[in-house]
Parts: C-alpha cells; structure tokens; sequence
C-alpha cells in the first residue's frame, strides 16, 4: 500500500502527455502515455519492465528532481496507462525513441528488466545518452517468452504458433543484448541481485563483459523489483548518472 501511495504521489505532480504510434509494433495503433517531471537540468528517461509502469520508479523520479533533473518516463504498450492489448521489447524500444523525439536529446537513461532489452534495440537504432542504468537487465527475448508461455499456461499449439509468429515477425531484428552492447559508447552501470529468479544474473554478466563502457555491480538482496527502490541502488545510480 505504500508503494501504491508513493506511485500515485508522483503520478500527481506529473506533466502527462499522449502521442500516437500508428501503426504501433504490436498494436494496429497505440496511445503512449508519457510523463515528465522536473526540468532546467540533465535529462534523464526511465525505461519499465514488463509487467511494470512509469510510476514505479517514484524512488527515482524524486532524488532525480531533487538533484536538478528533468525526467521523462513512459508507459509502454499495454502497460500503465497506454493503449494496446499486445507489448514486446521491440514495441518498447519503439515508444522510448518516439517519446524521445518529442522530449529532445537524452544525458541518461535508466531501464530495468525487460526495459533494458528495449533500452539496448533503441540505442542500436540510434537513440543515444551518455550514461545508462541497468537495473536487473533481461538480455534475451526468448526466454521472456517462454516464461510468459508457462505462466499463462498457454496451450502447445497455441504457444507453437506464438514462438513462430516471433520468430517471423522480428527475425529481421537483434534481440540479443550483448551482441548489441558491443556497437555501444555510452558508459554503463549495471546493477543485479545474483539471486534474482526473474532475470538471471549471467544474462548482465554477459551484457557486462560485451559492452565496452560498462560496470557490473551485483547487489544481494533487492531482488527484481525492490531494486528500483531500494536506497543504495538508487543512491548509486542517480550519482551515477551526474557523474
């Protein structure tokens, strides 16, 4: 209930506004519902996870603030408070680059979970910062979607058909973080719990030794989702990003 409080607390001193991506990567259309916070200072975007909304970094959106930042956040296709019955890593790569667009130049970026494999395709296709943040990072799609098949428990010949319906819908894209991470500039801190069941640590081991400019630091006990407000971690990611 206190994270509840929290989210809508900083839900209410947002500046909210809509764009429409038509047609939308999963959708036939999608209304994205971005927020922005602060201004006057570096600007810094925040990239959710699935299952996740923009409002869950209130930790982060408030010491940002505080510090002189302008954040920006959004929710990704059918998540929060956007349109869309349908999401993937690529339709969220798509939103933070259109939100992008509308908002200006990036100095940092901030991504956890399935976020940081959309953070990663979007700086692939040219959306830049200087410093990124990844908080307990995927770095490959198909095991998400055979996480999501066992926990819809999906029948077989209906998750056969959602693997190849995948399979031809993106084989033209990269979706394997490291071999991405590899092409990039900007620094990067990684943060993880090496005991965290939803996002397996090698993944950020793997993104870690790839990426050039980056930094894995493996932090016990924040699990999946208390990483984005546990005070240490967001502590060292704000100074992070000022740096």
């Amino acid at each position: 209930m206190r994270d509840l409080r929290r989210e809508q607390e900083v839900a209410a001193v947002a500046h909210v506004d809509r764009l429409i991506i038509s047609p939308g990567v999963e959708n036939p259309e999608e209304e994205i519902v971005y927020y922005r916070w602060g201004g006057g200072g570096p600007r810094i975007m925040l990239v959710h996870g699935w299952g996740g909304k923009a409002v869950q970094y209130f930790a982060f959106v408030q010491l940002l603030v505080s510090a002189g930042c302008e954040v920006v956040a959004f929710d990704a296709a059918a998540h929060g408070r956007s349109s869309g019955t349908l999401a993937s890593g690529p339709a969220f790569a798509r939103a933070a680059r259109e939100v992008a667009s509308r908002v200006g130049q990036l100095d940092g970026l901030v991504a956890h979970s399935l976020g940081a494999i959309a953070t990663a395709i979007a700086m692939y296709k040219g959306l830049s910062a200087r410093r990124v943040v990844l908080l307990g990072p995927l770095a490959f799609i198909f095991p998400l979607l055979e996480s999501f098949i066992q926990q819809k428990n999906i029948a077989v010949t209906e998750a056969e058909a959602l693997r190849r319906l995948f399979r031809e819908r993106y084989r033209s894209e990269v979706l394997f973080v490291p071999q991405m991470a590899a092409r990039f500039e900007a620094v990067a801190l990684i943060l993880h719990d090496p005991a965290d069941s939803d996002a397996p640590v090698h993944g950020a081991r793997q993104i870690a030794a790839s990426w050039p400019g980056a930094t894995l630091i493996e932090t016990p006990n924040v699990g999946h989702w208390r990483i984005l407000r546990a005070k240490a971690v967001v502590d060292q990611s704000v100074a992070f990003l000022l740096g």
